[in-house]
């Protein structure tokens, strides 16, 4: 019975482990708007979402513009000042979350006694409570001349520990966004890409 409680939690870890590190990207766009425009981009305006004050941490910014900026210069596109009449405005939020989650790790004995409820011999679990922090990151690629959105990727997952594995984390949310952009011009209007 104690190996089987033990091969329990570890599955649960387990899984717990990699709930944790999946990353949820999701991208729409305007399927109306010529990507191949688009040569130039500048950063715009950011915003902290829960105004928790995670976006007055100046090495934050400098590295999600880093990690963007990477991804559309290796599109095609070159990076200007905001006052150089980009092709493309980027804007980016932020948004932390502390999350608790409920689980349960599977029966772990018997109880019995009078009371109708627990009628002798129905079995119960082991259920384990953690908290954890979920981190949110929108990218919007706006079009300055028009004043349209054209493009947005939505990225959320579970944060880390340490701030290397969230930059890690990041890199990784931020490239998988950027996979297919330009997006492809026969998708259909209003359609959003889960992965």
């Amino acid at each position: 019975m104690r190996a089987r409680r033990i091969v329990l939690h570890l599955a649960t870890v387990w899984l717990c482990f990699h709930a944790c590190t999946s990353i949820d990207v999701r991208t729409d766009f305007d399927p109306s708007a010529d990507f191949t425009r688009f040569k130039t981009f500048a950063f715009g305006g950011l915003m902290d979402i829960n105004k928790d004050g995670i976006l007055d941490n100046s090495l934050t910014r400098k590295r999600i513009e880093s990690i963007v900026a990477r991804e559309l210069t290796g599109k095609g596109l070159r990076q200007v000042e905001s006052d150089q009449n980009p092709d493309l405005s980027v804007h980016y939020w932020v948004g932390v979350k502390e999350k608790q989650k409920v689980e349960n790790i599977g029966p772990s004995g018997y109880y019995g006694g009078t009371h109708p409820r627990h009628r002798g011999g129905v079995g119960y679990c082991n259920v384990t409570t953690y908290e954890y922090k979920e981190g949110t990151l929108i990218v919007d690629l706006v079009e300055p001349a028009r004043k349209e959105l054209v493009w947005r990727a939505t990225m959320v997952a579970n944060l880390e520990d340490t701030t290397r594995e969230n930059i890690e984390l990041g890199n990784k949310a931020i490239a998988k966004a950027f996979q297919e952009y330009p997006p492809p011009t026969s998708a259909p209007a209003g359609r959003s890409r889960s992965r």
